[in-house]
């Protein structure tokens, strides 16, 4: 930039900023302007322009300057994440602002993810209608600033309360045009134009929602009962000729279903003034999907009158993507090297990068940010550039989520060495639970991989499943969870285990206290019907005991499960609806593991609903004041001697345990063998192993220190360990 165009866009800039209500969306717009001329001014102006945010006090203008960071990072280098955070921590001063603020996770977030869920946030008010991935679409009704929820009326439930967090991460905001707002305000004509003008329909549901797959749009307006399932095919027909015909607004209709609809502006013929424009593109996301674009357009063959251009924007986005953006880097190398655009020494380079484990293990961060088809193209160019890579590769299969492990297996299948790694792992004493549900997953083909028997396989689920897990380790206990809750499973598996395999899978979850009560009722009684001989090895409880015994917990484990249940329902069912749908987006469903998954997880999150929906109806909470202690009840402390020595128990309600304090609940084996007995009664408890003799030598109220434990009641949901 000469003096001149310095001077003429200080004083812009300065006329913009001089003003008492800044209009950050138009300094925003000239300095996107000048900065590709002059990189270092445009980035001054910007810190300028969040200063004067700041001062203002100006959250939404905060939120502007975090969108705009996120677009061009790349080119501002000297401006960090923290920074910008800081942007918009000082910028929130009224307590509603830092309510939203606190709501989004800013700490962790980036630029991009703040920026979004804080629009989302800010435009949130009565009166407003908002679209969920999991609920459909709404009217906001009122914020409960207190508390911290947004209350929304959807289709199928009135005064929904969701909290800002999920809201902010769920929702999207509808403007006047989206087919829902005009569907609401007048339905006999949004009807009138599913009837009559199909292709209108298609159009704007496009424009509404996005791009879409022709699945995911039958899908959608099933959903909204505009076009019933039955339907479908006689509209979908009529609408693909309207459309067809409209050559003033084209079309892009995929031949295959699983590909997105797209509304085009132009017909896009991808000639020489789509060249110059995409020769400017400085979005690394642009560029990467423009050369896709381009590449479908011309059959997969790329005409050498483009390969300078795309190489020179690929290499932009590839330095841009360098340590920043570490799942984009592999994705561009690989389609570089697939393309031809790379040499072979920047190929090695680039493996190089990716496999690199310095202040951070660049290959695990690669691969936990890629779909399967993704995981399985990097996995391909690493093992064809770099010579070291399996090893390395291999090294990783116990740390890669369960995408990334089942994409790299499967694409490494017949190698001895994976085969041979994958047994090793299979072999420890403790079992990696990403790589037993993979094994119970693949073990049709368990010849192939040297796979150990189905009945290890099986021992090593129960054991995780009876384990605390966080993380990816707890998404797979609850996945094996579901394995066994799943009757067409359970009937395949218990017909490939031998007899006295089956005996021992059936007493090994009978004795676990892991399942919920119901569903190891189900898995038990469903070995039952398949192998009537396990009915002889059913334990009975004693009946009078069961019967008088009522549904109690503590208050402080009652509230700890009505806060699990609101999570459940407002955090992870309706996160489990955004990844069914960005795996539906991945393409074939028969050969799709992230979709496999989030399905299996959807219906362990709808069990456990049911299962806690029920506990919530049952349980009654009590303080376990005034027990009597002439025998073992709910409430009592209980020492019994053994002939290992003594030890003493705290039994009270379903839910209440603590290790610690050996407080155990009423409904374990233990519990249940001690209650309705007296003190110097001797009587037969679970051991390791069958049973031994103890005696009840003391019974005795509540510890101060248990009773301190009790009165700790939870005020909000603490995820489990």
């Amino acid at each position: 930039m000469n003096n001149d165009a310095k001077k003429a866009f200080q004083m812009q800039l300065m006329n913009l900023l001089d003003v008492e209500t800044v209009d950050v969306a138009a300094v925003t717009a000239l300095i996107h302007t000048h900065l590709p001329l002059d990189a270092k001014e445009a980035t001054k102006a910007f810190i300028n322009l969040t200063e004067t945010v700041v001062s203002a006090k100006d959250l939404a203008g905060a939120v502007t300057c975090c969108a705009f960071y996120a677009a061009h990072a790349a080119q501002m280098p000297e401006i960090t994440l923290p920074q910008m955070r800081e942007v918009i921590r000082r910028s929130a001063v009224s307590a509603n602002d830092k309510l939203l603020v606190d709501s989004i996770g800013l700490n962790t977030a980036v630029a991009a993810t703040i920026a979004r869920r804080l629009t989302v946030l800010l435009a949130l008010k009565p009166g407003v209608y908002v679209n969920s991935q999991s609920w459909g679409f709404g009217q906001i009704q009122s914020i409960d600033e207190f508390y911290g929820k947004v209350i929304i009326d959807f289709n199928g439930k009135k005064g929904h309360a969701m909290s800002l967090s999920v809201a902010s991460q769920n929702l999207s905001v509808a403007d006047d045009d989206h087919l829902m707002v005009r569907y609401m305000k007048d339905p006999e004509a949004i009807q009138a134009l599913a009837e009559k003008h199909p292709g209108e329909l298609v159009r704007l549901t496009l424009q509404s929602y996005g791009e879409m797959s022709v699945v995911r749009l039958a899908e959608r307006l099933a959903e909204t009962k505009l076009v019933p399932e039955a339907n479908w095919k006689k509209f979908w027909e009529a609408a693909r000729r309207n459309l067809k015909a409209d050559k003033a607004h084209p079309v892009e209709i995929p031949t295959k279903r699983t590909d997105p609809i797209r509304l085009l502006d132009a017909e896009e013929d991808y000639g020489d003034k789509w060249l110059a424009k995409f020769a400017k593109l400085r979005d690394i996301k642009a560029i990467y999907e423009g050369v896709f674009a381009l590449l479908a357009a011309k059959k997969n063959e790329l005409p050498d009158s483009y390969r300078d251009t795309v190489t020179a924007r690929l290499k932009f986005a590839l330095k841009g993507a360098d340590r920043t953006d570490y799942p984009r880097y592999a994705q561009v190398a690989v389609l570089m090297r697939n393309l031809g655009l790379s040499t072979e020494a920047e190929q090695n380079v680039q493996a190089a990068t990716i496999l690199e484990n310095d202040e951070e293990d660049n290959l695990l961060l690669t691969m936990r940010g890629l779909s399967s088809r993704d995981v399985s193209a990097l996995t391909g160019f690493l093992l064809t550039v770099n010579a070291d890579s399996k090893a390395i590769l291999l090294d990783h299969l116990p740390d890669y989520n369960s995408t990334a492990l089942s994409a790299v297996l499967d694409t490494m299948r017949g190698d001895d060495a994976a085969a041979t790694a994958v047994n090793r792992i299979l072999a420890c004493p403790t079992p990696v639970p990403t790589v037993v549900v993979w094994a119970l997953r693949n073990a049709t083909s368990a010849a192939a991989w040297n796979l150990p028997p189905l009945n290890d396989l099986i021992t090593q689920a129960i054991h995780i499943v009876e384990q605390r897990h966080t993380g990816e380790n707890l998404k797979m206990r609850n996945t094996l969870q579901g394995f066994f809750d799943n009757a067409h499973w359970l009937e395949e598996v218990c017909g490939k285990l031998s007899s006295f395999e089956r005996q021992m899978m059936f007493e090994r979850i009978q004795a676990s206290s892991a399942w919920e009560p119901a569903s190891q009722r189900n898995i038990l009684v469903r070995m039952v019907r398949f192998d009537s001989e396990l009915s002889r090895f059913r334990r009975q409880v004693k009946a009078q005991i069961a019967t008088e015994q009522e549904h109690i917990t503590s208050q402080r484990s009652l509230a700890a499960l009505k806060f699990a249940y609101d999570y459940l329902v407002n955090t992870e069912i309706p996160k489990n609806a955004q990844d069914i749908a960005t795996a539906r987006s991945f393409g074939d469903l028969r050969e799709n593991s992230e979709y496999q998954y989030a399905k299996d997880q959807q219906r362990m999150l709808i069990s456990r609903q049911g299962e806690m929906a029920r506990r919530l109806q049952m349980l009654k909470a009590t303080d376990f004041t005034d027990v009597d202690c002439s025998t073992v009840k709910p409430g009592t402390c209980v020492t019994i001697q053994m002939a290992s020595g003594s030890t003493t128990y705290t039994i009270l309600g379903e839910l209440d345990s603590d290790e610690a304090l050996n407080i155990i609940s009423c409904r374990t084996r233990l519990a249940v063998a001690l209650m309705g007995n007296a003190e110097g009664e001797t009587v037969e408890i679970p051991a390791e192993k069958g049973t031994i003799t103890a005696t009840i030598s003391a019974i005795a109220p509540l510890s101060d220190a248990v009773r301190a434990w009790l009165a700790d009641v939870p005020t909000s949901h603490v995820p489990n360990a």
